[in-house]
Protein backbone atom coordinates (compact mmCIF):
# COMPACT_ATOMS: atom_id res chain seq x y z
CA UNK A 1 0.00 0.00 0.00
CA UNK A 2 1.54 3.03 -1.20
CA UNK A 3 2.10 5.45 1.56
CA UNK A 4 1.09 8.92 1.05
CA UNK A 5 1.72 10.88 4.31
CA UNK A 6 5.08 11.51 5.84
CA UNK A 7 7.19 13.35 8.19
CA UNK A 8 6.49 15.45 10.56
CA UNK A 9 9.47 16.91 8.66
CA UNK A 10 10.90 20.72 10.36
CA UNK A 11 9.14 23.48 8.32
CA UNK A 12 10.53 26.66 7.93
CA UNK A 13 6.97 28.12 7.93
CA UNK A 14 4.96 25.53 9.98
CA UNK A 15 6.77 23.95 12.32
CA UNK A 16 6.70 20.42 12.54
CA UNK A 17 4.56 19.65 9.53
CA UNK A 18 2.77 16.34 8.60
CA UNK A 19 3.06 16.09 4.57
CA UNK A 20 0.14 14.43 2.72
CA UNK A 21 1.21 13.50 -0.62
CA UNK A 22 -1.99 13.87 -2.64
CA UNK A 23 -0.06 13.99 -6.29
CA UNK A 24 2.25 11.40 -8.32
CA UNK A 25 5.63 12.63 -8.69
CA UNK A 26 6.18 15.77 -10.51
CA UNK A 27 2.19 15.71 -11.58
CA UNK A 28 2.59 19.81 -11.61
CA UNK A 29 1.49 22.69 -13.74
CA UNK A 30 5.11 24.06 -13.21
CA UNK A 31 8.58 23.21 -14.45
CA UNK A 32 10.17 25.95 -11.76
CA UNK A 33 14.35 26.43 -12.32
CA UNK A 34 14.82 25.91 -8.42
CA UNK A 35 12.33 22.86 -7.63
CA UNK A 36 14.08 20.67 -5.16
CA UNK A 37 12.37 17.79 -6.93
CA UNK A 38 13.99 18.46 -10.05
CA UNK A 39 12.53 18.78 -13.55
CA UNK A 40 8.85 18.06 -14.33
CA UNK A 41 8.88 15.86 -17.35
CA UNK A 42 5.46 17.58 -18.94
CA UNK A 43 3.75 19.77 -17.29
CA UNK A 44 0.01 19.52 -16.49
CA UNK A 45 -2.93 21.31 -15.56
CA UNK A 46 -6.10 18.07 -15.98
CA UNK A 47 -7.54 17.44 -12.59
CA UNK A 48 -8.08 13.89 -11.46
CA UNK A 49 -8.78 11.27 -8.95
CA UNK A 50 -5.29 9.69 -8.04
CA UNK A 51 -5.88 8.05 -5.09
CA UNK A 52 -8.45 6.77 -2.69
CA UNK A 53 -9.84 9.80 -1.26
CA UNK A 54 -10.69 7.69 2.37
CA UNK A 55 -7.22 6.56 2.16
CA UNK A 56 -5.44 9.41 2.44
CA UNK A 57 -7.50 10.65 5.33
CA UNK A 58 -7.32 7.02 7.51
CA UNK A 59 -3.89 7.06 6.79
CA UNK A 60 -3.27 11.00 8.17
CA UNK A 61 -5.61 9.95 11.10
CA UNK A 62 -3.16 7.13 11.77
CA UNK A 63 -0.18 9.29 12.05
CA UNK A 64 -1.23 11.96 14.33
CA UNK A 65 -2.03 8.95 16.39
CA UNK A 66 1.38 8.10 16.36
CA UNK A 67 1.99 10.65 18.94
CA UNK A 68 4.38 12.69 17.20
CA UNK A 69 5.13 16.54 17.43
CA UNK A 70 2.94 17.81 14.80
CA UNK A 71 1.95 21.63 14.37
CA UNK A 72 0.00 21.36 11.22
CA UNK A 73 -1.10 19.11 8.29
CA UNK A 74 0.48 20.40 5.15
CA UNK A 75 -1.13 19.54 1.52
CA UNK A 76 1.97 19.24 -0.71
CA UNK A 77 3.98 16.85 -1.58
CA UNK A 78 5.65 15.75 -4.91
CA UNK A 79 3.23 18.08 -7.47
CA UNK A 80 0.93 20.44 -7.54
CA UNK A 81 -1.72 19.75 -4.95
CA UNK A 82 -4.76 21.28 -6.46
CA UNK A 83 -4.22 18.86 -9.63
CA UNK A 84 -6.40 16.59 -6.78
CA UNK A 85 -9.59 16.68 -7.69
CA UNK A 86 -10.74 15.31 -3.96
CA UNK A 87 -8.48 17.70 -2.04
CA UNK A 88 -12.06 19.58 -1.17
CA UNK A 89 -13.42 16.54 0.52
CA UNK A 90 -10.13 15.42 1.68
CA UNK A 91 -10.10 18.71 3.61
CA UNK A 92 -13.79 18.41 4.78
CA UNK A 93 -12.83 14.82 6.34
CA UNK A 94 -9.84 15.87 8.17
CA UNK A 95 -11.13 19.22 9.51
CA UNK A 96 -14.22 16.71 11.53
CA UNK A 97 -11.60 13.94 12.15
CA UNK A 98 -8.28 16.03 13.34
CA UNK A 99 -7.73 19.03 16.18
CA UNK A 100 -4.56 20.37 14.12
CA UNK A 101 -4.91 23.21 11.57
CA UNK A 102 -4.80 21.85 7.85
CA UNK A 103 -2.40 23.86 5.34
CA UNK A 104 -2.33 23.61 1.55
CA UNK A 105 0.73 24.60 -0.27
CA UNK A 106 0.24 25.25 -3.37
CA UNK A 107 1.58 27.49 -7.00
CA UNK A 108 -1.45 29.38 -6.83
CA UNK A 109 -1.69 28.29 -11.29
CA UNK A 110 -5.19 27.16 -11.13
CA UNK A 111 -6.71 29.58 -8.44
CA UNK A 112 -7.91 31.42 -11.26
CA UNK A 113 -10.90 28.32 -11.44
CA UNK A 114 -13.81 28.60 -9.52
CA UNK A 115 -13.62 24.89 -8.40
CA UNK A 116 -10.66 25.16 -7.14
CA UNK A 117 -11.01 27.91 -5.33
CA UNK A 118 -14.40 25.85 -3.85
CA UNK A 119 -11.91 23.17 -3.03
CA UNK A 120 -9.97 24.99 -1.07
CA UNK A 121 -12.00 27.33 1.45
CA UNK A 122 -12.25 25.06 4.77
CA UNK A 123 -8.36 25.12 4.66
CA UNK A 124 -7.19 26.96 7.67
CA UNK A 125 -4.05 27.85 6.06
CA UNK A 126 -3.27 28.65 2.44
CA UNK A 127 0.18 29.33 1.28
CA UNK A 128 0.44 30.22 -2.75
CA UNK A 129 3.44 31.45 -4.02
CA UNK A 130 4.26 34.06 -6.78
CA UNK A 131 7.75 33.72 -8.27
CA UNK A 132 7.36 36.61 -10.34
CA UNK A 133 5.79 40.37 -11.66
CA UNK A 134 6.15 39.83 -14.99
CA UNK A 135 4.97 37.01 -18.28
CA UNK A 136 9.11 37.07 -19.07
CA UNK A 137 10.27 36.22 -15.79
CA UNK A 138 6.98 34.17 -14.63
CA UNK A 139 8.42 31.75 -17.78
CA UNK A 140 11.69 31.86 -17.06
CA UNK A 141 11.44 30.96 -13.60
CA UNK A 142 8.77 28.62 -13.18
CA UNK A 143 8.35 27.09 -17.32
CA UNK A 144 4.35 27.16 -17.10
CA UNK A 145 2.08 24.59 -18.28
CA UNK A 146 1.24 25.74 -22.17
CA UNK A 147 -2.27 27.15 -21.01
CA UNK A 148 -1.38 29.10 -18.30
CA UNK A 149 -0.58 33.27 -18.46
CA UNK A 150 0.84 35.43 -15.54
CA UNK A 151 -2.10 37.82 -15.58
CA UNK A 152 -4.05 34.84 -15.12
CA UNK A 153 -2.27 33.97 -11.83
CA UNK A 154 -2.69 37.34 -10.03
CA UNK A 155 -6.31 37.27 -11.16
CA UNK A 156 -6.63 34.01 -9.45
CA UNK A 157 -4.98 35.47 -6.18
CA UNK A 158 -7.32 38.15 -6.23
CA UNK A 159 -10.11 36.25 -6.43
CA UNK A 160 -9.16 33.62 -4.00
CA UNK A 161 -8.22 36.31 -1.31
CA UNK A 162 -11.40 38.18 -1.71
CA UNK A 163 -13.37 35.19 -0.72
CA UNK A 164 -11.70 33.02 1.28
CA UNK A 165 -12.16 33.53 5.12
CA UNK A 166 -8.49 31.62 6.51
CA UNK A 167 -4.67 32.98 6.54
CA UNK A 168 -2.85 33.47 3.26
CA UNK A 169 0.60 33.15 3.42
CA UNK A 170 2.10 34.72 0.14
CA UNK A 171 5.68 33.01 -0.29
CA UNK A 172 7.59 35.12 -3.04
CA UNK A 173 10.85 32.93 -4.07
CA UNK A 174 13.57 35.30 -4.94
CA UNK A 175 16.38 34.09 -7.24
CA UNK A 176 19.80 35.97 -7.81
CA UNK A 177 20.04 37.75 -10.89
CA UNK A 178 16.76 36.61 -12.20
CA UNK A 179 13.99 38.14 -10.26
CA UNK A 180 15.65 40.24 -7.62
CA UNK A 181 16.33 43.80 -9.41
CA UNK A 182 15.29 46.95 -8.15
CA UNK A 183 13.03 47.22 -11.07
CA UNK A 184 11.44 43.56 -10.55
CA UNK A 185 11.21 44.33 -6.65
CA UNK A 186 9.34 47.57 -7.61
CA UNK A 187 6.68 45.46 -9.44
CA UNK A 188 6.72 42.77 -7.04
CA UNK A 189 5.57 45.15 -4.19
CA UNK A 190 3.01 46.69 -6.48
CA UNK A 191 1.41 43.49 -7.22
CA UNK A 192 1.48 42.63 -3.47
CA UNK A 193 -0.35 45.70 -2.29
CA UNK A 194 -3.34 44.83 -4.45
CA UNK A 195 -3.59 41.35 -2.84
CA UNK A 196 -5.21 40.88 0.43
CA UNK A 197 -3.17 38.73 1.84
CA UNK A 198 -2.07 37.90 5.91
CA UNK A 199 1.78 37.23 5.51
CA UNK A 200 4.25 37.69 2.41
CA UNK A 201 7.05 35.34 2.98
CA UNK A 202 10.44 35.93 1.69
CA UNK A 203 12.56 33.21 0.56
CA UNK A 204 14.89 32.12 -1.66
CA UNK A 205 16.90 28.93 -3.21
CA UNK A 206 18.00 27.08 -0.09
CA UNK A 207 18.73 22.80 -1.36
CA UNK A 208 19.81 21.47 -4.45
CA UNK A 209 17.90 23.10 -7.37
CA UNK A 210 16.19 21.60 -10.74
CA UNK A 211 18.41 23.56 -12.92
CA UNK A 212 22.17 25.14 -11.54
CA UNK A 213 21.28 28.75 -12.54
CA UNK A 214 18.75 29.23 -9.81
CA UNK A 215 21.05 30.93 -6.92
CA UNK A 216 20.07 32.11 -3.88
CA UNK A 217 19.82 35.82 -2.53
CA UNK A 218 21.78 36.77 0.34
CA UNK A 219 20.41 37.54 3.40
CA UNK A 220 21.35 41.21 3.69
CA UNK A 221 19.20 41.26 0.36
CA UNK A 222 16.25 39.70 1.67
CA UNK A 223 15.86 41.99 4.87
CA UNK A 224 16.47 44.82 3.19
CA UNK A 225 13.35 43.83 0.24
CA UNK A 226 11.40 42.66 3.45
CA UNK A 227 11.47 46.50 4.53
CA UNK A 228 10.60 47.53 1.21
CA UNK A 229 7.48 45.40 1.44
CA UNK A 230 6.81 46.86 4.62
CA UNK A 231 5.37 45.12 7.94
CA UNK A 232 3.55 42.23 6.73
CA UNK A 233 6.33 40.68 4.98
CA UNK A 234 9.05 38.68 6.27
CA UNK A 235 12.26 36.54 5.64
CA UNK A 236 11.82 32.85 5.98
CA UNK A 237 14.55 31.80 4.28
CA UNK A 238 17.12 30.29 6.52
CA UNK A 239 14.59 29.99 9.26
CA UNK A 240 14.61 26.35 10.68
CA UNK A 241 13.71 24.03 13.76
CA UNK A 242 15.85 23.51 16.44
CA UNK A 243 13.49 21.09 18.34
CA UNK A 244 13.02 17.25 17.95
CA UNK A 245 9.35 15.80 16.50
CA UNK A 246 10.12 12.20 17.72
CA UNK A 247 12.56 9.96 19.68
CA UNK A 248 13.11 8.13 16.50
CA UNK A 249 11.90 3.84 16.73
CA UNK A 250 13.07 0.90 14.27
CA UNK A 251 11.06 2.48 11.13
CA UNK A 252 14.03 4.89 11.49
CA UNK A 253 15.28 4.33 7.81
CA UNK A 254 11.94 3.97 6.55
CA UNK A 255 10.40 7.32 7.83
CA UNK A 256 13.87 9.15 6.54
CA UNK A 257 14.03 7.62 2.88
CA UNK A 258 10.09 8.72 2.84
CA UNK A 259 11.02 12.66 3.65
CA UNK A 260 13.88 12.44 1.29
CA UNK A 261 11.43 10.93 -1.64
CA UNK A 262 9.37 14.17 -1.24
CA UNK A 263 12.73 16.85 -0.44
CA UNK A 264 16.30 16.52 0.11
CA UNK A 265 17.22 16.79 3.70
CA UNK A 266 20.51 18.03 5.25
CA UNK A 267 21.71 16.14 8.01
CA UNK A 268 20.45 18.62 10.97
CA UNK A 269 16.95 18.72 9.40
CA UNK A 270 16.88 14.74 9.54
CA UNK A 271 18.63 15.32 13.14
CA UNK A 272 15.15 17.41 14.10
CA UNK A 273 12.46 15.31 12.22
CA UNK A 274 13.87 12.07 13.74
CA UNK A 275 14.95 13.18 17.22
CA UNK A 276 18.06 11.30 17.19
CA UNK A 277 21.62 12.26 17.99
CA UNK A 278 23.47 14.24 15.03
CA UNK A 279 25.92 11.01 15.16
CA UNK A 280 23.25 8.61 14.99
CA UNK A 281 21.46 10.51 11.96
CA UNK A 282 25.51 10.32 10.01
CA UNK A 283 25.67 6.70 10.82
CA UNK A 284 22.28 5.87 9.82
CA UNK A 285 22.99 8.06 6.65
CA UNK A 286 26.19 6.47 5.61
CA UNK A 287 24.06 2.93 6.12
CA UNK A 288 21.67 4.23 3.47
CA UNK A 289 24.47 5.29 1.54
CA UNK A 290 26.38 1.54 1.55
CA UNK A 291 23.15 0.46 0.47
CA UNK A 292 22.74 2.83 -2.87
CA UNK A 293 19.53 4.35 -1.52
CA UNK A 294 20.45 7.73 -0.81
CA UNK A 295 23.19 10.02 -2.42
CA UNK A 296 24.72 13.43 -0.87
CA UNK A 297 24.49 16.84 -3.04
CA UNK A 298 26.74 19.42 -2.58
CA UNK A 299 25.45 22.56 -2.85
CA UNK A 300 27.93 25.64 -1.91
CA UNK A 301 28.90 24.51 1.48
CA UNK A 302 26.19 22.74 2.54
CA UNK A 303 25.37 18.64 2.19
CA UNK A 304 21.67 17.46 1.25
CA UNK A 305 20.95 13.82 0.87
CA UNK A 306 18.29 12.77 -1.51
CA UNK A 307 16.84 9.55 -2.59
CA UNK A 308 18.93 7.28 -4.62
CA UNK A 309 15.88 7.62 -7.31
CA UNK A 310 16.03 11.08 -7.47
CA UNK A 311 20.13 11.55 -8.61
CA UNK A 312 19.46 12.36 -12.00
CA UNK A 313 16.67 14.92 -11.29
CA UNK A 314 18.87 17.47 -9.92
CA UNK A 315 21.38 20.15 -11.93
CA UNK A 316 23.99 19.39 -14.13
CA UNK A 317 27.33 20.70 -11.81
CA UNK A 318 25.65 20.08 -8.63
CA UNK A 319 28.57 17.20 -7.53
CA UNK A 320 27.18 14.02 -6.18
CA UNK A 321 29.20 12.55 -2.99
CA UNK A 322 29.05 8.36 -1.92
CA UNK A 323 27.56 10.11 1.43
Amino acid sequence: MKTLVFGPVPSRRLGFSLGVDLIPRKYCSFDCIYCQLGATAKTEVERQSFYEPALIVEQVVESVKEGARIDCISLSGSGEPTLNSDIGWVIERLKEKVSLPVAVITNGSLLSRKDVRKDLMLADIVLPSLDAASEAVYRQVNRPHDSLEFAGIVEGLKAFCKAYKGRIWLEVMLINKINNDEQHIEMFKRIVDSISVDKVQLNTVARPPAEKTAMPVAGTDLLSISRFFGDRCEVVAGKGQKQTARAGGEDWQESVLAMLRRRSLSLDDIVSATGVSISTARAGMKRLAEKEKVRAVVLGRRRFYVAAVDEGSYARGLPLTKR
